[in-house]
């Protein structure tokens, strides 16, 4: 069969992908940086020169092209260098004077004398009350250059009370384009960063003219803030009470509104050390709106580490506040932005404050709904190695399920029950506030729901029973109220289950509570005798709360007798003759229970103190979980 040979390719010389030909240089496009190599002194038309994106010269690419290039396409016409770029023109004969580089050194000229400050100070007086802004400026920027130089200058200059003053009231003759004002805060900047000079801008009433320009550009903000920021570092308290007198702390709020990470952090940090250093400032921050939406807002969207840093050490302060600014951090959604920051940030200190300011606004949250997450969240918590974070998680959990039958649920559902049990087992430092707050969760789990009788088994599988009895035995109950209360109430809980009643008595239980009974009725006497009587509704709530035990437990036979058997019968009988209140009425439940009829039982001390007692008792009425 007979082939044909292929068609030999034919060129394209125009398409520059396939040519060998230089491509003019389109300047509108071409960027110039490609073309100020100083160190070339080609004087080529720029269609003969190389635009840079190749190195090597036009001539010597064709030539690798025509030698190399066996297979491609056959190129037509000449095959020298000249075919493709002229050659460069020689050098003109004075090119080293076109490039300076090249030029020998020549000797500097020497340095002028500096003018002595004592004689500069007084022409910058009286150029300062001039009224020409631009005189105004020049003596100004003499003044910093003073200030930076440093050494005696700067000395003199901070020295210098009236110049200090002549400074300050220049403010004044900015004619609104800023230059003044900005120049003047770049300058009080650079006094700032000695603490003589905090003290002359001090002295010299600066801090007022400095808060009446924070409403001016970023620019010049930035240095006025940084001022005062370093007010606050250094003069601290003395600077605070200023910057409060002229309601400085309000116009470090209006600042939040800025897009200015690193602006923000620095009035964050000084609206933190406002509340620390002056305590009305604090209630104003505490009490202020405008204040904590911002705050929250900008914790929510900001990405800049530092600045969440220090917003979150000003929510613990806040959130310690009046009921009305928690119910403010509810409405302006604070659960689920301080669950997503402790969730996400790789901050320890963060996620600790954030659970510092949840544990402080949780009780206002109990009727919170859609929590789910959030409980779920310090579920885990609970059990890590981190004791600040398990503080502030049992806390929570406590709040959250302290009247919420949907939450306590949860947290049942979530097996929170085994964790905290786990975790007031492994409490090896018998750290006091791990320990209530445990109780006081598990206090509110295990009653008033419906699975609380899945959390009572839990709690008894966990084979923790005998280490919450034995805190009867050895916390002292007017050193440690709370983990005593948690303690009887959480006992009370799980006497409800007929199941559990009997572990509890292998544990001793009945026989703890009894002592106990006996000893805080006793120094509830002394407080009566002692006439403080502003202490007696605390013992009737912990009285109330042993007697409810004992109630429940008289429902098993076995310690019903032991109950008969000691001495206390007789305090039953005393609380249940008070008037009608919540003590008296389950002191009657139970002689009932024992089968005591109150009136045929003398009590030891039925006759004065009895009537006294009536007189002055407080009603116990209070919400128990």
């Amino acid at each position: 069969m007979h082939h044909q040979m292929p068609p030999h390719p034919m060129h394209h010389p125009q398409h520059p992908l396939l040519s060998n030909q230089l491509q003019p240089i389109n300047p509108e496009t071409h960027t110039s940086m490609w073309l100020d190599d100083p160190y070339n002194v080609s004087n080529a038309p720029a269609s003969q020169r190389d635009s840079g994106f190749n190195s090597r010269p036009a001539s010597l690419r064709s030539i690798d092209s025509a030698v190399t290039n066996t297979t491609g396409p056959i190129h037509h016409g000449p095959t020298t260098p000249a075919g493709y770029e002229q050659l460069p023109p020689p050098l003109p004969p004075d090119h080293e004077n076109m490039h300076p580089q090249y030029a020998e050194m020549q000797p500097a000229n020497a340095p002028l004398s500096r003018p002595d400050p004592n004689q500069v100070i007084p022409e910058l007086l009286t150029l300062l009350m001039e009224d020409d802004p631009v005189i105004v400026r020049e003596a100004i920027t003499v003044t910093q250059m003073l200030v930076k130089e440093g050494g005696d200058a700067r000395s003199e200059v901070i020295r210098n009370r009236d110049l200090i003053i002549a400074l300050l009231e220049s403010f004044s003759k900015d004619v609104g384009d800023g230059k003044i004002i900005y120049a003047l805060a770049s300058l009080f900047h650079s006094l700032s960063q000695q603490q003589e000079g905090l003290r002359a801008i001090l002295e010299c009433s600066g801090i007022p003219r400095l808060i009446q320009i924070l409403d001016s550009p970023d620019n010049i903000v930035n240095f006025v803030i940084t001022t005062l920021h370093n007010f606050l570092i250094v003069l601290q308290e003395q600077s605070a009470n200023e910057i409060d007198r002229v309601n400085g702390t309000q116009s470090f709020i209006h600042l939040l509104q800025s897009a200015n990470d690193k602006l923000l952090t620095l009035v964050s940090d000084c609206l933190l050390k406002m509340t620390s250093y002056n305590l009305n400032s604090k209630l104003y921050i505490q009490n202020s709106e405008e204040c904590l939406q911002r705050l929250l807002h900008i914790f929510d969207t900001s990405k800049y580490d530092k600045l969440l840093l220090t917003i979150s050490k000003l929510f613990p302060i806040i959130s310690s506040g009046n009921e009305v600014i928690k119910k403010l951090f509810l409405q302006y959604n604070a659960l689920s932005i301080f669950e997503k920051q402790i969730k996400t940030t790789k901050s320890i200190r963060i996620r600790h404050n954030c659970l510092i300011a949840l544990r402080n606004i949780s009780d206002q949250a109990t009727r919170m709904r859609d929590v789910d997450s959030l409980i779920q969240q310090l579920t885990g918590i609970v059990v890590t190695d981190d004791q600040q974070s398990v503080l502030c998680s049992l806390g929570i959990l406590s709040n959250l399920t302290a009247d919420n039958r949907t939450n306590k649920s949860l947290l049942v559902k979530l097996n929170g029950v085994q964790g905290i049990m786990q975790r007031l087992m492994m409490n090896a430092d018998g750290n006091d506030d791990i320990i209530e707050g445990a109780l006081c969760t598990l206090r509110h789990v295990t009653a008033r729901h419906d699975f609380e009788n899945e959390a009572r088994e839990a709690v008894r599988k966990s084979y923790g029973i005998g280490n919450i009895i034995k805190l009867l035995r050895d916390k002292n109950f007017k050193e440690h109220w709370g983990i005593i209360k948690a303690s009887v109430g959480l006992i009370k809980n799980l006497a409800l289950s007929p199941s559990i009643i009997p572990q509890l008595c292998e544990q001793n239980a009945v026989r703890r509570l009894i002592e106990l009974l006996v000893n805080v009725d006793r120094e509830r006497m002394k407080l009566y005798e002692e006439n403080r009587h502003q202490y007696l509704h605390q013992f009737d709530v912990m009285i109330e709360l042993i007697v409810g035990a004992l109630n429940n437990f008289a429902k098993d036979l076995s310690c019903k007798t032991i109950i008969k058997e000691t001495n206390v019968v007789a305090i039953f009988v005393r609380y249940s003759h008070l008037p009608s209140c919540s003590l008296q009425q389950i002191s009657s439940n139970l002689l009932k229970e024992l089968n005591i009829d109150r009136d045929r039982v003398q009590s030891s001390d039925s006759s004065s103190y009895q009537q006294s007692y009536n007189n002055t008792l407080i009603d116990s009425r209070h919400n128990r979980q």
